[in-house]
């Protein structure tokens, strides 16, 4: 017998939403930041700055990467929560 219907496992609380959005945004903002980094240091070195010149163009580079970030972070907030609102479809 095939069914469409989603099984149910129980209940998503609100801790479940926001333990899953943490994870997600953990995971990309610590690989975009990461990304973010390596390039300021490649532009330093084919500059050839030196290193006090290359933590500064980080530090430059950094402040987008964090509003990034936070927006993601509020997005993915907004989404788990209104995934939690909504019924499931099958």
């Amino acid at each position: 017998m095939v069914t469409n219907r989603i099984p149910d496992e129980g209940t998503y609380s609100k801790t479940d939403a926001v333990m899953s959005a943490v994870g997600a945004t953990l995971l990309i903002v610590t690989e975009m930041l990461g990304a973010v980094f390596a390039f300021a240091w490649a532009i330093a070195g084919l500059l050839g700055l030196g290193e006090t010149a290359t933590y500064v163009l980080m530090a430059v580079v950094a402040v987008p990467g964090l509003v990034a970030s936070a927006s993601l972070t509020r997005r993915v907030l907004r989404v788990e929560a209104t995934l939690r609102g909504a019924a499931p479809s099958a």
